[in-house]
């Protein structure tokens, strides 16, 4: 049971910032999928903590400006799946979206949730990777613009100061020539929380061989992050079978590398393996040459 504790809903974005530099704890208070439940660890009595209900700032539209889709932190995982723009120009978002938990949550979780919930499992997070999301944060005394990669420093831990909160997210889409991938697993195949998440974009210049990839993945390493090296050596080959497996082979090593032997890792490492090559192969096949 969690007590009664302060709740605030503003409409107006300088007082609810204003609500956020107070000196009591305040939650921003979205879809709330998550804090509901978090907010049972804190102890009683909740005399210094307070929601701050955001749903009325306006941060839940799409829209479309020359080179980014901008995305409200508000906007549910419903709102982000359903959208012609965003399946149009951001395939493997609207793909991350349509996956998370029951239609119940993403009927109310929304994507900024998700970025400040950190956790290494979160499903759009290795999509907003894949296309170079910015992060519009906001505060009462100034204003900031963050890329995601820079975003989440270990599991559940983020650089969002108390005072702040993210309004805007602006996501680049790749190549339109760009070959997509998305692949979630988990023990179920619904309302499922997720094992392990890749996520690749990748384009085929007029010589066949590769010429931009991106490759993300969601808890194989500690955060969820793009994996460079693995782009590196990609780049310039010509695609094959052999090339996909051994890049499941790099990533299997660079997981082992990071990560260590873990309780998971007998499970972990030849799925990883496998998996790697079934989204490159994937994306690849999708590639407009």
């Amino acid at each position: 049971m969690i007590p009664q504790i302060e709740y605030y809903l503003e409409a107006d974005l300088d007082q609810a910032l204003k609500r956020l530099a107070s000196s009591r704890k305040v939650f921003p208070l979205a879809g709330g999928t998550d804090l509901i439940i978090n907010l049972r660890k804190y102890p009683n009595p909740f005399d210094n903590i307070a929601v701050l209900d955001i749903k009325g700032l306006g941060f839940n539209n799409i829209y479309e400006h020359e080179d980014y889709i901008a995305i409200g932190a508000a906007t549910t995982h419903t709102q982000i799946e359903q959208s012609d723009l965003i399946r149009a120009k951001l395939p493997v978002l609207a793909k991350a979206a349509s996956v998370i938990g029951s239609r119940q949550i993403r009927n109310r979780g929304t994507i900024g949730g998700n970025i400040v919930n950190a956790s290494p499992c979160a499903d759009t997070v290795p999509a907003l990777l894949l296309y170079n999301a910015q992060l519009v944060i906001k505060s009462a005394s100034e204003g900031r613009v963050i890329s995601i990669s820079d975003f989440i420093i270990e599991p559940y831990k983020t650089v969002l100061r108390e005072n702040e909160l993210i309004a805007e997210i602006r996501v680049y889409p790749a190549s339109e020539n760009a070959g997509w991938s998305y692949f979630k697993l988990g023990r179920r195949g619904a309302v499922n929380i997720s094992r392990m998440t890749l996520a690749c974009a990748l384009t085929i210049g007029g010589d066949g061989k590769i010429c931009e990839v991106r490759i993300s993945a969601g808890s194989v390493f500690p955060i969820t992050s793009r994996i460079p090296r693995l782009e590196k050596e990609l780049m310039g080959q010509h695609c094959s079978g052999k090339l996909f497996g051994d890049a499941g082979d790099f990533v299997a090593k660079q997981m082992m590398e990071v990560s260590g032997n873990r309780w998971s890792t007998p499970y972990k490492e030849p799925v990883v393996r496998n998996l790697v090559g079934e989204v490159l192969s994937e994306a690849h096949s999708r590639c407009k040459i």
